[in-house]
């Protein structure tokens, strides 16, 4: 099974169950230092996603309308638990940018709705449903960032 790196790992395990066992492993005398800098990585890929997106844009997000696409933790399911994308978007608006997001699969999501595919000056691909056509996804921003690495033209990991 091939692996890439994407804007990390959501869901109710992978983020959340490797760090039990590290806990019950040091418990144990077996520390799983593996465990643990895999966790560390997977929880840093956000802020690199957005600061690889700043460092394309000028060195600056501030004032700057972001879509975040995708916004469920994996494609074509609504499961928004531990989603990368949570992290992305904070650390967007912590950088100053105006940030909305786009989810076909996730309509409501912490107070906010989806908003359309179109007007950004920028979007960052964090999930994408089979549904959202890569076509229109460029359409959307004149940069267009893909952590997913699918769609053709966009710049990516």
């Amino acid at each position: 099974m091939k692996f890439t790196p994407s804007s990390g790992v959501g869901g109710h395990c992978i983020p959340v169950d490797p760090t039990y066992l590290a806990h019950v492993a040091e418990q144990l005398g077996a520390p799983s230092t593996f465990i643990e800098r895999a966790n560390e990585v997977n929880l840093e890929m956000p802020v690199y996603i957005v600061d690889r997106v700043e460092a394309d844009n000028g060195g600056s997000l501030k004032g700057k309308s972001v879509l975040v696409v995708g916004v469920a933790y994996k494609p074509n399911v609504a499961d928004v638990r531990e989603t990368p994308a949570e992290i992305v978007i904070e650390e967007l608006r912590r950088r100053g940018a105006v940030v909305a997001w786009h989810d076909d699969v996730v309509g409501n999501w912490m107070g906010e709705s989806s908003s359309p595919l179109s007007g950004a000056d920028i979007a960052i691909v964090v999930t994408l449903h089979s549904v959202v056509k890569p076509a229109h996804v460029l359409a959307s921003a004149p940069y267009v960032f893909d952590t997913t690495g699918k769609i053709k033209g966009a710049k990516t990991l």
